[in-house]
């Protein structure tokens, strides 16, 4: 296992700014990003956290990626708009997006919001959670570059195109649902690499299409899908609604955020529903912490201490990490010093 260390969270987005300012992030869309960035690796998803930074950074020195991301309102239409990205970070205008969903809904009980020629934003949860605030339930589908094979194909066509619904509870947990359509997302494939660390068999084919627990061979080959033809369905759905729907590039047209040859472009859907369009709060959430509550005491299989919810363990990381410090590879803070000497830019880790 690669050594870890741990970093508090203020001290990471510090570090984070700074690199984003250093190449022309305005001070307030950088507090932003490593705002989002951090947040992951608060909830323990370092495949969406500092690791990606440094491609983040690559792509706007090679002017693949807008340093100044001006989102522009396209088309609306009462409760929905279309939105576009300007080319420039992911976060900027997923935080727009959910923004606007939000505000449609408060109007109109729903709002539903596609965004288009955007970049990565990170994890899907932080715009799906931004709906809690509200005590709205969050919907949010991206899609990505290709890395997941159709069921019974070797070549990949398709992202591991996410989706997030958040529902409020009324607790502390809200039911926080995030996860890719993928086995693993491509970023935990890509960290085992940085670490020199296998990977589990079932997370991902080879290049000819046989198990591997390789991750420089499962880069190469397709990761496999959740629930067999079930995850790539589910896929393909997302890449409809995020890419399609959007006017996104959508399926192998989509550029990897690594590939410093050419722009990236991903499409967003995002959908806030307001909970006291269809019943009244106090009720809804009664209804929640009963159905949460049934889950969480019901009878366990041998050996299984607890029951969570989806979005719990991630909670709890985050209470966690928030007081006693992020745990960051040696890998990838060396990644962030060797950024930080590229840059001229004085860092403490």
């Amino acid at each position: 296992m690669a050594q870890e260390i741990r970093i508090p969270a203020d001290v990471l987005h510090h570090v984070c700014q700074k690199l984003l300012e250093k190449v022309g992030v305005p001070a307030d869309q950088a507090d932003l990003i490593a705002r989002v960035i951090v947040r992951a690796d608060l909830r323990g998803i370092g495949s969406h956290g500092v690791l990606r930074l440094p491609a983040y950074i690559h792509k706007v020195q090679q002017g693949l990626m807008s340093a100044h991301t001006q989102v522009a309102l396209v088309r609306e239409k009462g409760a929905t708009a279309l939105l576009d990205g300007g080319g420039g970070f992911g976060q900027v205008a997923g935080v727009r997006g959910m923004e606007e969903a939000i505000r449609r809904a408060e109007e109109y009980g729903v709002g539903s919001v596609g965004v288009r020629n955007a970049n990565h934003f990170g994890i899907a949860a932080y715009y799906a959670m931004m709906a809690l605030e509200k005590g709205m339930i969050g919907i949010v589908v991206s899609n990505a570059a290709p890395s997941m094979a159709p069921w019974g194909g070797i070549e990949p066509l398709l992202g591991s195109n996410p989706l997030c619904v958040a529902i409020p509870t009324g607790e502390e947990v809200n039911l926080v649902l995030d996860m890719a359509s993928t086995v693993v997302a491509r970023g935990k494939i890509r960290l085992a690499a940085r670490q020199a660390q296998k990977i589990p068999f079932g997370w991902a084919l080879d290049a000819q299409g046989r198990p591997t627990d390789d991750p420089q061979a499962a880069l190469k080959g397709t990761l496999l899908p959740i629930g067999g033809p079930k995850g790539y369905g589910l896929a393909l759905v997302n890449d409809a609604l995020a890419g399609v729907l959007t006017g996104s590039p959508f399926g192998p047209a989509i550029p990897s955020l690594h590939d410093l040859s050419r722009r990236s472009a991903v499409g967003f859907f995002f959908q806030a529903l307001d909970v006291t369009a269809f019943a009244e709060k106090d009720e809804f959430e009664s209804r929640m912490q009963q159905m949460l509550s049934t889950i969480r005491n019901s009878a366990r299989a041998e050996g299984v201490e607890r029951i969570y919810i989806p979005g719990e363990i991630e909670w709890e990381k985050e209470r966690e990490r928030a007081t006693h410090g992020i745990p960051v590879s040696e890998a990838v803070l060396d990644q962030l010093r060797t950024l930080a000497t590229e840059l001229d830019v004085s860092i403490e880790l």
